[in-house]
């Protein structure tokens, strides 16, 4: 089986790109003007920048290293060991499963509002959401669609990812035009949301935990690496990576004002979908309204195409070499894992059951995964570091160990904040630690079914993850 290595930067950039952005530019701007306010938002997520930069340039340094499927799973293999190897495997896993949750979930509250119509009967309310026929038809059709879609390879998603990241850009930028031109500073007041006594920190630190969620996706590329085409080098990759956390936040914060200004806040923390309407409610036009609707559904479907072709990989990555069932190994004539691409269409299928109001526990449980995984692959490059100071790096990032060691505090910081935010004493336990929890108690199941495998085959594990680029790209499209 041979591989075409015809990923290029452009389809790199759109693929890390396109997977940043998503829709929560369209779901979840109410709660962060409500929170926090235009500009407490915009501190937020300028605050995710300095945290997460260092962790993008670890990435970017040890992807040049490694330039492996798996990514995390390899660099905490070679530097660390077994265990930790399989918990960031595991915790990329779930990141990208459940931001497949959340792009299934959110599809049905964009089609509620572009299509009304096509929701259909209610069957049940879970939470405080109402769930409709169309919900479970548009969350779990369009997700079958894309797993088909990735069955295909790596360069099909690569150009459906190139299509839909261009499309949003445009749309965005007629979006941030008609701001500039038509909003008003006075809906811009109060630019931050202060709490009972007067401090604003509560409602930046409400944004800022689900930051990481909404800035990740820069370490998909580590998932597609082997795929380059050769004229991609390393430290266009390293770059690649640190542009599209740069570009992605720039875009959240242009959004957040954009919309902001052009209606007044009572108004949009009392919204569905705030940035769309937004448009019509402050300028009256409908067409912009549609406009933003589509850009958060183009938005939308390269998050979660993005997302199921990173999922995958990981699964693969790690039924290959048996720190899970050995069965997610089984890959089909384009080197796609089978067992990967069920799983992603069936259980995602349980997850929109949930409704619309998982939405937010998600995101929580999701960044904390993050937290985790970031602090793994900095501790890997501080071990590479200090164990392999002579290995050859394609891309050496700078300031030395600091780097990574801030890159450790910084992740470290984000999974104990949202572990932390979103218990309240006195309630029943978060919805955040229940997935969170099934999640852990998943992957040590299929850690002592993968061990059986190992024993059963005497499988030395460290020699089949050292794969050479060359065999890397045999099980990568």
């Amino acid at each position: 089986m041979t591989q075409k290595r015809s990923l290029t930067k452009l389809d790199y950039f759109a693929l890390t790109f396109g997977m940043i952005i998503g829709i929560g530019w369209i779901t979840v701007l109410g709660f962060w003007l409500s929170d926090a306010g235009p500009l407490g938002a915009a501190v937020a997520f300028v605050a995710g920048i300095l945290f997460l930069a260092p962790v993008g340039i670890c990435y970017a340094e040890m992807a040049g290293i490694y330039p492996q499927v798996g990514g995390p799973i390899v660099y905490a293999l070679r530097e660390i060991g077994v265990k930790t190897s399989f918990i960031a495997g595991w915790m990329l896993a779930l990141t990208m499963f459940l931001t497949i949750i959340f792009e299934a979930l959110s599809i049905g509250w964009l089609m509620e509002t572009l299509w009304p119509a096509s929701m259909g009967p209610l069957l049940y309310s879970f939470k405080g959401s109402n769930i409709h026929v169309g919900h479970l038809v548009f969350g779990i059709g369009l997700n079958w669609m894309l797993c088909y879609t990735n069955l295909k390879g790596g360069s099909t998603s690569a150009v459906t990812q190139r299509f839909l990241t261009g499309v949003l850009l445009v749309i965005v930028a007629v979006l941030i035009g008609a701001a500039i031109f038509q909003g008003s500073n006075k809906n811009l007041i109060p630019l931050f949301v202060e709490s009972a006594n007067g401090s604003v920190w509560p409602g930046i630190i409400a944004v800022f935990v689900g930051v990481p969620f909404y800035l990740t996706g820069f370490e998909s590329i580590a998932q597609g690496i082997s795929e380059r085409d050769k004229n991609v080098s390393a430290r266009a990759i390293a770059n690649i990576i640190i542009l599209s956390i740069a570009c992605a936040a720039l875009f959240y914060v242009a959004i957040i004002f954009s919309a902001a200004a052009v209606a007044p806040r009572v108004e949009l923390i009392g919204s569905d979908l705030a940035t769309a309407k937004a448009f019509e409610i402050g300028l009256g036009s409908t067409a912009l309204m549609k406009a933003a609707l589509i850009g958060g559904l183009l938005g939308l479907l390269s998050t979660w195409n993005a997302c199921i072709f990173v999922f995958v990989r990981a699964m693969l990555a790690l039924g290959r070499n048996h720190m899970i069932w050995p069965g997610f190994a089984k890959v089909n004539k384009n080197g796609i894992s089978i067992y990967a691409i069920a799983f992603a269409a069936v259980v995602v299928a349980l997850g929109v059951l949930l409704g619309k109001n998982a939405i937010i526990p998600l995101v929580n449980s999701s960044s904390t995964a993050v937290g985790m995984l970031f602090f793994i692959v900095c501790l890997s490059m501080v071990r590479s570091r200090k164990n392999k100071p002579h290995m050859s790096r394609p891309y050496r990032a700078p300031g030395g160990l600091l780097l990574p060691i801030l890159g450790c505090i910084s992740s470290l910081y984000i999974m104990v904040l949202t572990i932390i935010d979103p218990y309240t004493p006195g309630e029943p336990l978060p919805l955040e630690w229940w997935l969170f929890g099934g999640w852990a108690v998943f992957g040590v199941i299929l850690w002592f079914v993968g061990s059986s495998a190992r024993r059963k085959e005497n499988f030395d594990l460290n020699k089949m993850i050292e794969l050479t680029e060359s065999e890397a790209s045999e099980i990568a499209q």
